[in-house]
């Protein structure tokens, strides 16, 4: 018999979200509350932008929640899982790349999962397709992500055609053609140079990498990975609860996830460029296993968890400095 926990108290309240939202702000203005006199005007805009863009965000996730149903119940635990990771790790408080390419990740996401078993899905598949290739400009092995998605609709979503397939094709070209043709009509190549370069390097599992990572990145990272690997590990044994759709979308972000972590695992110095998509992505798969399960180990590892959340907040505010 399923027992009412804390953890489901708070993941169906509809209170979660807004009281994450003030939390996340607080947090992130926290740097300029504490010397506001020694803070210039560009790090307080840089501030406003990056705040900007993970509301965009997070408006997103709770979009695609709400049409997909990714939580069998009532619950904004998504988008709130998200607003408290994002707000507990200060360096991406502040306009980064990464931010943007998170945030056509995200309306990517909602775009693909639209066309599950549609036919003439030319035009969500052409928008998602755009997303990446936008992103791509930020992030550049964004650009990865593309025959990915297409995967997933051809085995999880059962909508790819050929239309689809080109559709998806000039979706992200189109960006990165005008964006590479507007370096050549001002005669500066340099930019264009510089984000081949980043996209043709690779230095798999080096040392160095490693060992080069701050305390507060390796805590990030470990922290979120395990709760995303306990979220899959809980959905891959029992997807069977959930309908089809449901079932093939969340397929999707168990791939995405592991492809990402397995990414950031070769390469860890762009652990701070895919941050934000990580944590983007486990997000339905923690806000799943804590909203969907009730047990009194469940709800213990629901408290450990915010607890977590708190001293990762903490430590990267005011030690890990």
């Amino acid at each position: 018999m399923r027992r009412d926990r804390l953890q489901n108290h708070i993941s169906g309240s509809v209170f979660t979200l807004p009281v994450c939202a003030v939390v996340a702000v607080l947090l992130w203005w926290f740097p300029l509350a504490q010397d506001a006199d020694s803070v210039s005007s560009s790090f307080e805009r840089s501030h406003l932008i990056a705040l900007g863009i993970v509301a965009l965000t997070t408006y997103a996730l709770v979009e695609m929640n709400n049409v997909n149903m990714l939580i069998r119940v009532r619950s904004r635990m998504v988008s709130s899982v998200w607003l408290v990771c994002v707000s507990t790790i200060p360096v991406l408080h502040t306009y980064s790349p990464s931010l943007v390419a998170v945030l056509c990740l995200s309306v990517a996401y909602y775009q693909l999962f639209s066309t599950y078993q549609r036919r003439g899905c030319e035009v969500s598949t052409f928008h998602y397709a755009l997303m990446i290739g936008l992103g791509s400009i930020f992030v550049p092995h964004m650009v990865c992500f593309l025959p990915i998605f297409l995967w997933h609709q051809t085995f999880f979503l059962r909508s790819t055609t050929l239309r689809t397939f080109f559709a998806a094709l000039i979706g992200c070209s189109l960006p990165l053609a005008a964006w590479g043709a507007y370096w050549v009509v001002v005669d500066d190549y340099a930019a264009i140079q510089q984000w081949l370069a980043v996209l043709t390097t690779y230095t798999y599992l080096d040392v160095n990498s490693y060992l080069s990572l701050s305390i507060s990145q390796i805590a990030s990272w470990g922290f979120v990975s395990f709760l995303g690997l306990v979220g899959m590990w809980h959905y891959l044994a029992t997807s069977y609860n959930d309908k089809i759709q449901t079932r093939m979308l969340l397929y999707a972000f168990v791939c995405q996830f592991v492809l990402i972590e397995a990414f950031v695992g070769a390469q860890p110095q762009h652990l701070d460029e895919w941050m934000p998509m990580l944590l983007v992505t486990s997000s339905p798969l923690i806000a799943h296993f804590f909203a969907l399960t009730s047990s009194w180990f469940t709800n213990a590892l629901f408290v450990l968890s915010f607890l977590g959340f708190c001293a990762l907040g903490y430590l990267n505010l005011f030690w890990f400095v």
